[in-house]
């Protein structure tokens, strides 16, 4: 996908209303992308015109980015100094305004032809459902299930605590409510840096 050099955040439209030649469109500005040898391509089929020079005249590093190759384009006349395009040394590739094209038609005599050009925004693609990790499905798993049993653990080892002794068949364990602690506690932690 190629984005507009003036509308950042518009797509560039690949549509073939001009001559068949597959042009891109912005469908924010209008604004055309002619990539090397399109433009002097169209002009032959508007009436058989052959351009022999489409160089810029009086060029200045100051343009905007390249949609292609991404380099600072140089801005200049073309066919006339009044015509300011921004042309690619790199690639060749030339991007005109959505007036620029009618007025280069004007000042080469070419007629014929839609003077600017309309295009719908591509159709949104939803985002792909996000594929289930099952390692980390598993690690959050075995993480809630240990913090459920250190809870549990602890739970019973206060009950057993608190309880007459003529009533319970066990007694309390330092040993089991510290180990239902760190599980109760280990789980939590590991639960809480997955999210």
């Amino acid at each position: 996908m190629t984005n507009c050099p003036k509308c950042p955040s518009e797509t560039l439209v690949k549509t073939s209303v001009l001559a068949n030649i597959p042009l891109d469109i912005c469908p924010g500005c209008s604004g055309i992308w002619f990539d090397k040898g399109e433009l002097e391509e169209l002009l032959k089929k508007s009436q058989g015109y052959n351009p022999k020079n489409l160089e810029l005249i009086n060029p200045k590093a100051e343009g905007l980015a390249c949609p292609r190759c991404k380099t600072k384009m140089s801005h200049g006349g073309l066919v006339n100094p009044l015509l300011l395009v921004d042309k690619c040394q790199s690639c060749g590739g030339v991007w005109l305004d959505s007036r620029e094209l009618d007025l280069l038609k004007k000042l080469l005599g070419v007629s014929g032809g839609p003077s600017e050009m309309k295009v719908d925004r591509p159709a949104e693609v939803p985002a792909a459902p996000q594929a289930r990790d099952l390692r980390s499905s598993l690690i959050k798993l075995v993480s809630a299930a240990c913090a459920v049993l250190g809870f549990v653990g602890v739970s019973f080892e206060i009950y057993l605590y608190y309880s007459p002794a003529e009533t319970v068949s066990h007694t309390p364990s330092l040993g089991l409510t510290s180990a239902g602690a760190l599980l109760f506690v280990g789980g939590i932690l590991i639960l809480l840096r997955r999210k």
